[in-house]
């Protein structure tokens, strides 16, 4: 570990909870950097089988915040004043079919969004008895707010990787275009729902910028998506926009 205890109040402790692992990151809070970064495989994903992973000493400094990303695939987005004069259940029933499980929002300030999303209680109460002080957000509320932090005018399409999903946005004159997660088993199948959203909206890839996240620059697959699209596929800067970007923008969240 390249932290002692005694700076842990520099940095901020950040996790990213998945079926088969748990990712963190310790992020020093002024230069926005990784400081040490660890993933840590899951056998039973379960209440007993993540809080025994929770044991590294490490978890335990005093930090100056902490965040986490969990949470179910299915969520929904919705403009705050609607938001405000609705309940969270009555808008998920509006797009997802029963079994309901527990509800959680986040608010999205930075474009008038509100996420709701599904968020078990073994999940929450996990975090919550571990570490009190804990901010539990959904990756789409991370994503959202990772990329509304750069510069959106120009039309882009963002992709980020997230194992077998991925999400798919548009952004254009610093709105959101478009919004949606997918699953996908081979690039040919990420390319088809990428470009049957194009169709719909009549929109030209050729117009717009491609940036990549959730993998590095060398992924293995990168040249047979490049293979589709017109434009080079873009990367950020560094872990913290590109493999680790779920991990990293959860700064902006705390």
């Amino acid at each position: 570990m390249s932290i002692r205890k005694e700076e842990a109040f520099q940095h901020v402790l950040c996790l990213h909870l998945q079926p088969h692992e748990l990712s963190l990151a310790v992020m020093n809070k002024d230069s926005k950097k990784i400081r040490h970064q660890q993933t840590l495989a899951i056998k039973d994903f379960d209440r007993d089988g993540v809080t025994s992973i929770l044991n590294e000493e490490y978890l335990s400094y005093d930090y100056h915040a902490l965040c986490a990303v969990a949470g179910g695939t299915r969520s929904t987005l919705i403009p705050v004043d609607l938001f405000n004069h609705t309940k969270a259940e009555d808008v998920f029933k509006l797009n997802y079919p029963a079994p309901i499980d527990n509800l959680d929002y986040n608010r999205i300030p930075e474009i008038g969004i509100v996420n709701i999303f599904e968020l078990p209680l073994w999940m929450k109460s996990l975090f919550v008895i571990k570490f009190p002080r804990i901010k539990v957000v959904h990756p789409a509320t991370v994503i959202l707010k990772g990329i509304f932090n750069q510069p959106t005018f120009t039309p882009k399409m963002h992709l980020v990787i997230e194992g077998n999903s991925f999400y798919f946005l548009i952004t254009a004159k610093s709105k959101l275009i478009y919004y949606n997660r997918f699953d996908f088993t081979t690039i040919a199948d990420l390319v088809y729902h990428v470009l049957f959203v194009l169709e719909q909206k009549e929109l030209d890839q050729k117009t717009m910028d491609l940036f990549l996240y959730g993998v590095a620059p060398n992924w293995s697959s990168i040249d047979e998506l490049q293979g589709f699209f017109k434009n080079k596929i873009r990367f950020g800067s560094g872990p913290e926009n590109t493999d680790h970007f779920l991990l990293a923008k959860q700064l902006l969240c705390v």
